[in-house]
């Protein structure tokens, strides 16, 4: 969400400051203050991104544009050693705008500013600090109090005014003209927002002026947010206590006001975003917090989309899925007026006028291609047929370098022999302005539509016919403008896109919900690419099937590795040039989707081109340096250019490129691509959207059309991105990657055979040892390394990964049957090429309320009302049941047992923990409120039991592991910990994880349990962070990101003592009471003591069968309860994670032959029967019974 901050404050003598000073740190400059001799330094400065002076229009000051003449001016006009030298206003920059674009609208405030105050403004842009929020883009504007000049600075501003002289010559107040100040800078920055197309807004009132009564945040500044992160004391934060309390307060009374900040945001939404927004206005009091969480939670306000749900074979949960009443009726309320105008007839278009449109459309496309053969494709008419047929809405789905524009050329013709006027409109300039030039239609800009409807010009009518192009990047609430719009007036719209490309700008996917709704034509035969097997690669990369796509560029060897971004670059410098001298007809770009890159590659080409001698380099060689939004940049003729903002006067549209063909002072001429040798003179006074234009953003480039496409790849790309980028050119196509970027292999250090954990005592297993860049040193141990160590071979310091390749079973000497891990070593580009896969695979699809209409009608019985035909049968006295929500369903077990209730969800918590594994990438940083949970979690099913070695203690799987999924990289695939099952007495010597070699950071926890032997230090400190989980459950709170990182901490702790050491303390806390007792009643040395006499006896309870036997029947009892009480479908989802854990009791059992002996003589108990079936384990049974149980069930009319 776009944020709004607006403040002033004076620079002034009294409080030790000079406007020299200031300005210098503000942009970054060495500036030397006349009055006292002191020379103020800041070259060194990082993140200041453009620095300018803006003068009054029609001012002649230039000498005002020296940065040290004028504010040593402003410190020698004031004589008072308390005077005020200058007035500084900061804003915030919409994170959401582009650089180009923050840096307009704060040069517009600035000019504003100066035009209103006669004044000089001094305005530099910051960057986001690395240690602060990375959307904290803002401006300082320093002006001078004083009107500036051709001779000086003059009289003092209006600004600078008492209220007392201001009010007697009828001029506004020092605080009325604030507020229209801050007015002027909502209405810029929204209008900037509207004109990048996006759904966003700012708002300059208050929160009281604005009707909520939520205290807002206080703006805290870099330097204060970098302190309160390191814990020191700041002067002031974001909230006091008073204002954090009277917030709970209110969103207890008014919890939709927090949902109405969120959905500024977006429109599908999950607990997470809550708890974000809560954060903002509720301190830190986590009682506060969770009851202020609770009241949002059970607004009226808020709509359910989907519920919590558990995969029952692995245990992941996906959360459940919100939004907001207004925000589903936005949605809906769109959905039906496209359903009412594809019903509703009258713009169709005589079959004759069709058929010569479409006949004039093949003769251009003979005349073009020289083929008297060649014609529009069979996918082409049809398109044009539907979209040219009665209904007052269609939509055209066209994968890229499909032929839309010439589909469309056709379709204008044919609408205007019928009488129709065709208009056009896209979400940027650059679209628009290549809607207008290959279909004829006359286009603008959505943000430009909006505005002439807000006037009254340019409104529709029922003889219009209105064409939105790349209509997969607009956002909900402005599609639904534009479809309530067309409804209204009797006009007929036509939606053409591909969701499957940049995805919208704003809340939502319209599009595709659209075309889900009332169908859609499809062009899918790509007519861009000049290969058969490039075009099959573009269909692949439009239907999701990326690896596919990349597979068949990667073997025919266009895609390359560099081993550094720099190396990546260099290699697209030189095959673009090479390029560009053996076809200098030709066409070509290169992209990149961080802006970085692209600036990169620019500077390395022309670099290139200087040092050929072909391009001018210096003013005395023929090139001019002029100042852009981006900074100082040189041009010569030869270079190429891009435009950045659209602008009518020029005839420029943003994203537009050209070539240069002369510079001169304060100008530059440049021939436009695309125009027929249209030529365009820059005022580089009033247009400085320019930039290099060798290279653009991946965003500048839909719908572009070039010969040779040069693609840098970066881990910040998705499928979406990647598929604009590979499908732009016609010839051919090359992808460039970094290995540094891409690779998380380790650096081989030794291998060979050792004593297990280099303990003499031991006996031999094979090992390897790897070094990550930061020097750390790990281990694996495993029999099948020593075989794919010989396979391949790998050289001392050579970089390598370990892949997990599964395992195969194995019988020991003693008869046990077991398995031994696979093992494969990879090389630095494959693991490389693994991982540029799979992130350029990720999908970034956004959602819609209207994704989750089935699930939501079904849940409340109202699927045929909402036009949705439900699956299930509902009993009819069931349908007067309606919106209780279904996760009270799945806290009734835990009614049940409210003495156990605490002990039971910190174990399950306990067991959630991610695994941690060997597999080379950066741990992920957990989401700030990943901790909170308000609906009962599964315990989900483990693919294998733990394993500890046979000096190990043995650990009974009470309760299923949560199946965690594997991170692949240098030690993919590898468990930590990995215990044989109970049963086992003798097994392979377990693979497992060395510890780094290096000395931990030393820590206040560590400095307490001094003296404690190392099982008692780490017993001490997990005792101390379970007792702080358990009063947090006990109390009602949720459980915290640090507590379950300090937790998580302590488990490692425990198994850098001993491996196994955590299972073991987890396994006691299940059950013994006593060592319970112990840890939330007692405290230091005692609890240390108690904790670890219960492990000892919890080890020794655990070598014995008969007691793994009987806790195995008291928790199936206990679950099968569970199951009883939850019949109805209104109970699945509760009951589908009970029988989640059931068929995990199930699996484990299997792997503990012991347990399963014994239990045969306990049928009855477990509600099999008395009489065994021939050949079948007691596990098998079990999963038959439960088999039958649900299907009876669904035939009785219980579940779905």
């Amino acid at each position: 969400m776009a944020i709004y901050h607006f403040s002033m404050k004076p620079v002034s003598r009294a409080g030790g400051r000079s406007a020299v000073a200031s300005m210098a740190y503000r942009a970054g400059e060495k500036l030397t203050n006349e009055r006292d001799g002191i020379t103020h330094d800041y070259t060194a400065k990082q993140g200041v991104e453009h620095a300018e002076i803006v003068l009054p229009e029609g001012v002649n000051a230039d000498w005002a544009r020296d940065r040290s003449d004028l504010w040593n001016a402003a410190e020698f006009a004031e004589k008072r050693k308390d005077a005020r030298v200058a007035r500084e206003f900061e804003i915030a920059l919409p994170h959401e705008l582009s650089a180009e674009q923050r840096l307009e609208a704060a040069r517009e405030m600035a000019q504003e500013l100066a035009d209103r105050y006669g004044a000089a403004v001094d305005f530099a842009i910051h960057a986001p600090h690395e240690a602060s929020d990375v959307r904290n883009h803002h401006a300082h504007l320093l002006m001078t109090t004083r009107q500036v000049t051709e001779g000086g600075l003059g009289d003092k501003t209006y600004l600078e005014r008492e209220n007392k002289w201001l009010l007697a010559h009828d001029l506004p107040t020092t605080d009325m003209q604030l507020r229209d100040l801050r007015q002027r800078w909502e209405g810029i920055a929204n209008e900037r927002l509207a004109m990048a197309g996006l759904d966003i807004r700012i708002d300059h009132r208050s929160h009281m002026e604005r009707g909520l009564e939520i205290a807002p945040t206080e703006h805290m500044g870099v330097h204060a947010t970098q302190m309160e992160r390191r814990g020191l004391d700041v002067s002031r934060s974001r909230l006091d206590e008073e204002a954090a309390r009277r917030n709970a307060e209110l969103i207890r009374e008014k919890p939709e006001q927090v949902l109405t900040l969120i959905t500024g945001e977006k429109s599908v939404f999950d607990r997470h975003d809550v708890a974000r927004a809560l954060h903002r206005y509720i301190n830190d009091d986590p009682q506060e917090f969770q009851s202020a969480f609770a009241k949002v939670m059970a607004s009226p306000a808020l709509v359910e989309l989907q519920p919590e749900r558990a995969d029952p074979a692995t245990g992941e949960i996906e959360l459940a899925r919100y939004s907001t009443r207004e925000m589903v009726e936005i949605e809906s309320g769109m959905i039906e007026s496209a359903q009412r105008m594809h019903g509703a007839h009258g713009h169709g278009v005589d079959r004759r006028h069709v058929e010569r449109a479409i006949d004039r459309q093949d003769a251009a496309i003979q005349r073009s291609a020289g083929d008297a053969s060649a014609r529009l494709s069979d996918e082409q008419r049809r398109a044009i047929e539907h979209i040219t047929g009665p209904e007052r809405i269609a939509a055209v789905v066209g994968y890229a370098g499909a032929g839309k524009s010439t589909m469309l050329a056709a379709a204008r013709e044919a609408w205007e022999a019928e009488g129709y006027q065709v208009h056009g409109a896209a979400l940027s300039g650059k679209a628009a302005e290549g809607l207008e030039e290959s279909s004829g239609i006359q286009s603008r800009t959505l943000a430009s539509w909006s505005r002439g409807w807000e006037n009254d010009r340019g409104t529709l009518g029922r003889g219009d016919v209105f064409v939105i192009d790349e209509a997969g990047m607009v956002g909900s609430r402005q599609l639904a403008r534009f479809v309530g719009e067309a409804e209204a007036r009797g006009a007929k719209i036509v939606l053409v896109g591909d969701h499957e490309q940049l995805q919208a700008i704003g809340a939502g996917a319209p599009f595709r919900a659209i075309t889900e709704e009332i169908g859609h034509a499809e062009l899918s035969e790509i007519r861009r690419q000049r290969v058969d097997w490039q075009r099959e690669a573009s269909v692949d990369f439009a239907t999701h099937r990326t690896a596919e796509g990349l597979a068949a560029y990667r073997d025919r060897g266009n895609i390359s590795f560099a081993e550094t971004g720099e190396d990546a670059r260099g290699q697209i410098v030189r095959d673009y040039l090479a390029d560009r001298d053996e076809r200098p007809d030709g066409t070509r770009v290169a992209m990149a989707h961080r802006r970085a890159d692209v600036r990169a590659i620019n500077d390395a080409i022309r670099a290139e081109l200087q040092d050929r001698g072909e391009l001018a380099q210096g003013e005395d060689a023929g090139a001019l340096t002029f100042q852009t939004n981006d900074g100082k940049r040189e041009f010569a003729p030869g270079d190429r250019i891009v435009f950045l903002e659209n602008n009518r006067d020029l005839g420029v549209k943003n994203g537009m490129l050209g070539t240069v063909d002369h510079v001169e002072p304060g100008r530059i001429i440049a021939t436009l691509d695309g125009r027929g040798g249209d030529s365009v003179s820059v005022p580089m006074g009033d247009y400085q959207a320019i930039d290099h234009g060798y290279a653009t953003t991946i965003h500048k480039n839909q719908g572009a059309t070039v010969d040779r496409a040069y693609v840098m790849a970066s881990g910040t790309m998705d499928r979406h991105l990647t598929y604009v980028a590979m499908t732009r050119h016609r010839d051919g196509v090359q992808l460039y990657a970094a290995q540094d970027e891409f690779t998380n292999a380790g650096r081989l250090v030794e291998h060979g055979a050792a004593p297990y954990e280099h303990d003499p005592q031991k006996s031999d297993s094979y090992f390897v040892t790897l070094e990550n860049d930061k020097g750390e040193q790990r281990t694996l141990w495993g029999v099948d390394l020593e075989r794919a160590m010989k396979e391949a071979a790998p050289e001392i310091g050579e970089k390598i990964g370990l892949q997990h390749e599964g395992s195969t079973p194995v019988t020991l000497p003693d008869g046990t049957q077991t398995h031994r891990n696979t093992w494969k070593v990879q090389d630095a580009g494959e693991l490389a090429y693994s991982q540029l896969e799979r992130r350029l695979s990720r999908s970034g699809v956004k959602e819609t309320t209207l994704d989750y209409t089935r699930d939501f009608a079904e849940r409340r019985g109202i699927a045929e009302q909402m036009g949705v035909r439900s699956e299930i049968e509902i009993p009819a006295e069931r349908t007067g049941l309606r919106a209780e929500r279904e996760s009270t369903a799945g806290d009734h077990a835990l009614d049940r047992r409210s003495s156990q209730k605490v002990r039971a969800d910190l174990a399950q918590d306990l067991r959630a923990d991610p695994r941690e594994d060997l597999a080379g990438d950066r741990q992920q940083r957990q989401r700030p409120f990943e901790g909170l949970k308000l609906g009962r979690r599964a315990a989900p099913e483990s693919r294998e039991p733990d394993r500890a070695g046979a000096d190990g203690p043995q650990i009974d799987q009470k309760r299923p592991q949560q199946a965690e999924k594997q991170r692949r990289g240098m030690f993919a695939g590898l468990k930590l910990n990995a215990r044989p099952a109970p049963s086992q007495e003798r097994t392979e010597r377990p693979e497992r994880e060395g510890s780094l070699r290096q000395a931990p950071a030393p820590d206040r926890l560590a400095e307490r349990a001094r003296g404690q032997s190392p099982l008692e230090a780490a017993v001490d400190r997990y005792s101390r962070a379970y007792q702080s989980i358990d009063q947090h459950r006990r109390e009602g709170l949720p459980v915290l990101d640090m507590q379950r990182q300090e937790i998580g901490d302590a488990g490692r702790q425990l198994d850098q003592v001993q491996g196994g050491m955590k299972d073991l303390l987890r396994s006691t806390l299940q059950n013994d009471p006593a060592t319970v007792r112990a840890m939330t009643e007692l405290s230091g040395r005692e609890r240390v003591a108690q904790v670890i006499d219960g492990m000892k006896r919890e080890n020794a309870a655990l070598q014995d069968p008969n007691i793994r036997a009987e806790r195995f029947v008291e928790r199936w009892q206990e679950l099968q309860g569970q199951r009883r009480e939850l019949r109805g479908w209104q109970h699945d989802d509760a009951r589908a994670k009970v029988e989640s854990q059931m068929n995990g009791m199930t699996k484990s059992l299997e792997r503990d032959p012991q347990v399963d002996s014994i239990l045969r003589n306990r049928r009855q108990e477990l509600g099999i029967g008395q009489q065994q079936r021939r050949g079948q384990s007691i596990a098998h049974e079990l999963q038959e019974e439960m088999s039958r149980s649900r299907q009876l069930s669904r035939g009785i009319g219980l579940g779905r």
